[in-house]
């Protein structure tokens, strides 16, 4: 039952909590960038100019031909955003191998049971792919980067429905997280629309500023809602746990 605890309560909230705060530090002592496609310059990190992955860069500016350009030394960011992601991503993973353990332990539902069971795999690869993004920075493999960022999104959002099916079958859990995670579910529709189909952005691409900020906006617009989603998810297995004396 510790383990449990560990697991499904105290380390999301901790791992949520570092998390936050290492984008705050990252944010705030990113040294800025350039983008010479939209005429864009800053000596600061910005919300609606910088990707997220921006913060875990090597060195500022990479993909930029103007050899003008400084590329400048990210590291200190690159550290705090890179190593709280790997920390979601391995709580993520550590979350849907004990996830399944709470209902076999207060023998809830047989369907319950089953498809939080079945689910684990998903669970297993949604966090690998959340490691795999903080591991390999974009301006060290673009290609792999991205691959491993838009797999985690989209694996999250297949494993957001299979997670809301087992808490739906409960006879413990209250079908208020079912609502919860269904909210969210609809938001990070609307954002992998946006990713797969909406404007291209990367090296080599043509996009106005308009097109960038879309894309900006969008990814920070569902990380928000991701971490309330499983704090909420957190609380109801911490209730259940609390009201059961464990």
């Amino acid at each position: 039952m510790k383990k449990i605890k560990l697991a499904l309560v105290k380390l999301p909230i901790l791992s949520i909590t570092l998390f936050f705060l290492s984008c705050v530090a990252a944010a705030y002592l990113h040294p800025g960038s350039e983008k010479e496609g939209i005429g864009y310059k800053s000596n600061h990190y910005s919300f609606t100019h910088n990707f997220l992955s921006e913060l875990g860069e090597l060195k500022t500016n990479t993909y930029q031909s103007n050899p003008a350009i400084i590329r400048k030394n990210n590291t200190p960011s690159m550290l705090l955003f890179n190593g709280g992601l790997i920390l979601i991503g391995a709580t993520l993973m550590l979350f849907y191998i004990q996830f399944k353990e709470v209902f076999r332990v207060f023998n809830d539902s047989k369907k319950t049971q089953f498809y939080a069971r079945l689910w684990k795999p998903i669970g297993l690869f949604a966090g690998f792919f959340y490691v795999g993004v903080g591991l390999v920075p974009h301006d060290l493999d673009f290609g792999l980067h991205v691959f491993f960022a838009n797999g985690a999104f989209l694996i999250l959002f297949i494993l957001c429905i299979l997670h809301s099916i087992t808490v739906f079958y409960s006879n413990l859990l209250s079908n208020q997280y079912v609502l919860g995670y269904l909210s969210f579910c609809i938001l990070l529709f609307i954002y992998l629309g946006i990713l797969f189909f909406g404007p291209e952005i990367g090296p080599g691409k043509n996009f106005t500023e308009a097109e960038w900020m879309l894309q900006v906006i969008a990814q920070k617009g569902i990380v928000l809602p991701f971490m309330i989603s499983i704090l909420h998810q957190v609380y109801g297995l911490h209730k259940l746990l609390r009201d059961t004396n464990f």
